[in-house]
């Protein structure tokens, strides 16, 4: 079986754009020219959603816990591939099985074979180069790995919300615990002053 595209070449630019500003990097750069690849996949129907195991010797982690696309199924036909890359199976379903269901592997009910469409493109990402592959239905964005840069602005991240929840708790116990009405007020403001200059010079310093 085969996963149909929903998105075509063209749509590949402004998803990797909307992918590096969800993970807070630079806008993408010098990006390759796409081009479209069948993964295969075996399917296992199991409770809850069905799960995918790369049907190939695939080693990063982003092929492991991919979702199943909500897009048309078709039975393979090399008129549907057309100048597409079909990559073909070379993990056995039952090898595959085992790795999936472990002891419960011989219960389990056999998995069945897909293929689902993939983007593989590069781009120049902040200061390096990155190759993603464009899950073709649904747009998803599955990197090589994460760039430096995202790892980097997690730290001052972390710290922004941190003040944010602990200067949260101070004004709340300020309101509650300081009696005349006039001083609290005055107290919870000066509070949220601080607050707001703490977390703009944390978000200064990380953008530096």
């Amino acid at each position: 079986m085969l996963y149909r595209p929903r998105h075509g070449p063209a749509d590949i630019p402004p998803l990797l754009r909307l992918w590096c500003d969800a993970q807070g990097l630079p806008a993408p750069s010098d990006i390759s020219t796409p081009h479209l690849a069948y993964q295969p996949f075996w399917r296992f129907a199991s409770q809850g959603r069905p799960r995918l195991f790369p049907a190939w010797p695939a080693l990063e982690a982003r092929w492991t816990d991919l979702p199943t696309p909500d897009a048309e199924q078709v039975i393979f036909d090399p008129s549907i591939v057309g100048t597409a890359r079909l990559v073909e199976p070379t993990v056995a379903e039952v090898a595959a099985r085992n790795r999936v269901y472990g002891g419960g592997a011989a219960s389990a009910a056999a998995g069945d074979l897909v293929h689902v469409p993939f983007y593989e493109v590069q781009a120049t990402v902040g200061t390096g180069r990155l190759a993603v592959n464009v899950e073709a239905c649904s747009g998803r964005v599955y990197p090589e790995r994460m760039p430096p840069e995202v790892r980097a602005s997690s730290a001052p991240q972390a710290t922004t919300l941190t003040t944010g929840i602990a200067g949260f708790l101070v004004v709340f116990l300020e309101a509650m615990l300081i009696p005349p009405v006039w001083l609290a007020g005055a107290a919870v403001g000066l509070t949220a002053l601080a607050l707001y200059w703490a977390i703009i010079g944390g978000e200064g310093r990380a953008g530096a």
